[in-house]
């Protein structure tokens, strides 16, 4: 019985790795970036060596015995290698469409696990709350290792908008069920409007509340459920900010962000601008608004005269932008399973530095004093990274 030819085998299983090895191009940083860059590895060389190996113990099982063995285990080698090597490409082809235009981006980052099904987040002062089916878990923002610190509210479900308020600490959720606001550190909360909320932000002493389209202004002592004085929109309201530098609310809802001035306890819209999609989220910077709109990408606004808000155009890179957050200059988009991108805001307009899907699946995004933390759905955990790396 013949067996094989070892070395004219050995060849061709090197046919996928000279087809596979050709340098990839890589794609060059912006001037004033630095970051570190990762690049997938083909995966058509991969694929190809597989595939020789496969199709080469294949050729072999069915020749041997035979006078037709080392043919037959080359004809595989060859055909499983070539097969191999045209589906990875096409693998690579896939990717690269996916991501043309963003390198890879390694940022460091400390994680913490979660438990339950963990839905949103917000960061105030030293504290990180992330609430979910399992109530609102805290842990230290600013521990080198985000060490839990309690749960609250765990008799609580449907929890879909959080926020703490700044200084005094009271916690503030919204649910299928109504708002509820909790004292801060320890106690029960109390129900303090029965709605579908949709979003909360917390200021020191009041609480904003979002429903449909309608906005209200509640006292974070209130103690018992009933309407509050506020103001309704022409569209369903997504998500708030408060802006307390300048006593302003902004409102983001299915065409437009709206600025609402805090007069005590009452609301009046003061300004409006066209949005290009749904405004799911809101982030704001100094004069700088950012608003997540899904599918439609990020529109950035100028928002130096709260009356008379300017777009500055969208950012459209994300095939889906769930939030978005800013430190300084930079913008960070929580874009699904495809991780997080970084944004430069510059004067010529959003330039994308990268993607970071070690990231995970963000569908939060907060920055806060220096930091920047994301939840990551595909491993149900807090991430922290330094916003400035």
């Amino acid at each position: 019985m013949r067996r094989p030819h070892l070395p004219r085998l050995a060849t061709l299983l090197l046919v996928p790795l000279a087809l596979g090895g050709a340098p990839r191009s890589t794609l060059a940083q912006h001037p004033g970036d630095t970051v570190t860059l990762s690049h997938p590895k083909p995966r058509a060389l991969i694929f190809g060596v597989v595939g020789a190996l496969v199709g080469g113990l294949a050729g072999y099982g069915f020749g041997r015995g035979n006078s037709s063995t080392g043919q037959m285990t080359a004809i595989g080698a060859v055909g499983g290698g070539l097969a191999g090597f045209f589906v990875g490409r096409q693998v690579d082809e896939r990717r690269s469409a996916m991501f043309a235009g963003s390198p890879s981006l390694r940022i460091p980052n400390v994680a913490t696990g979660l438990e339950g099904d963990p839905a949103v987040l917000t960061v105030r002062d030293t504290v990180a709350a992330v609430g979910g089916s399992t109530g609102v878990q805290l842990f230290s923002a600013i521990d080198p290792r985000l060490m839990p610190i309690g749960t609250r509210a765990t008799g609580l479900h449907g929890i879909g908008a959080i926020d703490l308020a700044p200084r005094s600490g009271w916690l503030a959720l919204g649910s299928r069920t109504g708002l509820y606001i909790y004292p801060p550190n320890r106690g029960p909360g109390v129900l303090v409007r029965r709605a579908n909320v949709s979003a909360v932000a917390a200021a020191e002493t009041r609480i904003f509340v979002a429903m449909e389209n309608r906005v209200e202004s509640v006292p974070v002592n209130a103690d018992s459920a009933r309407d509050w004085r506020g103001t309704t929109l022409g569209a369903p309201v997504r998500d708030i900010v408060v802006d307390e530098a300048r006593a302003i609310l902004w409102a983001s809802t299915d065409r437009e962000l709206v600025a609402l001035h805090i007069q005590g306890d009452s609301l009046v819209n003061i300004g409006a601008v066209p949005l290009s999609g749904i405004g799911l989220r809101i982030a704001i910077e100094g004069p700088v608004a950012a608003v997540a709109m899904g599918e439609k990408g990020v529109a950035i606004i100028d928002i130096t005269d709260a009356a008379h808000p300017k777009s500055r155009g969208d950012w459209t890179t994300a095939r889906f932008a769930y939030d978005v957050s800013m430190d300084g200059a930079r913008l960070f988009v929580a874009a699904g399973p495809e991780g997080v991108y970084l944004v430069n805001l510059t004067a010529e307009g959003p330039h994308t530095v990268g993607l970071a899907r070690a990231l995970g699946f963000a569908s939060s995004v907060v920055s806060h004093d220096g930091h920047t933390f994301i939840l990551d759905r595909r491993t149900n955990a807090l991430r922290r990274i330094i916003s400035t790396y």
